[in-house]
């Protein structure tokens, strides 16, 4: 059995980081009266990503009884043997510590599941490794251009759905060694992006100073937004003039392939390109 706590937090980041439209989980979203394994089967029909979810106790017999997983009925039983069995991305979550079972510990239909690598999950490190999960679906999907099904196997055999374009994995510092088009121009500029769905706000630094991000955008693996400035004839600090800096990147991994182009001012300039990468979070390692 799986402490249903688990099932709740992964549905709930999920749909934070999906919104509830593109997530299914089956105790909330099959209707009254319908069957359940035909509500299972349509989710996998659309399915591109399988979650099997391993407590420790997931092999455990139940009062003498074998593992529930040995039951050829068992809802569960089917759905991962249906996902393997049409080449859907199975991906096994261990709980806390939990061991993969061993082909000879599965029945036929799921022995495949254990050549399956597996993510782990802990306590202690909830946030990080669910945020390594969903970068992972995120890379299946924009690799595919298909929707994806998450499924985790639990007590009360949950599932999820996921069935339109994710938001990419933008959020967070990222940094980037940017020469400008003048002479000695070379500074380290930072990047602070937050927001859910296609919108994008934050910071972004010119010359190393920090800068409201306007006008900001996110769609399968490009961003948008511009910063304002102001430039001085001189060094004159009288009659400023308005500077607009326009971003346009395409995200890569942990990369962002940028170009900037500055717009007013007193100066002609020429496009800029750069790239940013994602800071390490220490508190991950």
């Amino acid at each position: 059995m799986i402490p249903a706590g688990y099932t709740r937090a992964l549905y709930d980041r999920l749909v934070r980081q999906f919104s509830k439209e593109r997530v299914f989980m089956d105790v909330d979203a099959i209707e009254p009266g319908i069957p359940f394994d035909e509500s299972i089967q349509r989710a996998l029909d659309q399915c591109e990503v399988l979650l099997v979810v391993i407590g420790k106790r997931w092999m455990d017999k139940q009062a003498g009884v074998a593992p529930r997983i040995h039951d050829p009925k068992d809802f569960v039983r089917l759905e991962i043997a249906a996902a393997l069995s049409r080449n859907i991305r199975v991906i096994p979550i261990l709980l806390d510590g939990a061991n993969m079972p061993t082909e000879e510990e599965l029945p036929e239909p799921l022995r495949a599941l254990a050549r399956r690598n597996a993510l782990e999950v802990s306590n202690s490190r909830f946030d990080a490794d669910i945020e390594t999960l969903i970068g992972v679906i995120r890379t299946i999907v924009d690799d595919t251009g298909e929707s994806a099904t998450l499924s985790a196997d639990v007590a009360k055999n949950t599932s999820g759905l996921i069935n339109q374009n994710l938001r990419p994995d933008i959020n967070g510092d990222w940094t980037a060694d940017v020469t400008y088009d003048w002479p000695n121009a070379r500074y380290v500029e930072k990047f602070d992006f937050r927001g859910e769905g296609n919108e994008v706000y934050g910071t972004a630094s010119f010359l190393e100073v920090k800068r409201g991000i306007l006008e900001g955008s996110v769609k399968k693996d490009e961003i948008r937004f511009i910063t304002r400035t102001q430039e001085h004839l001189g060094g004159d600090s009288r009659n400023p003039r308005d500077v607009v800096h326009r971003y346009r990147g395409k995200l890569r991994g942990k990369e962002i392939m940028f170009v900037m182009q500055t717009e007013g001012g007193y100066s002609q300039h020429i496009p800029i390109e750069f790239t940013a990468e994602k800071s390490v979070d220490l508190n991950d390692n």
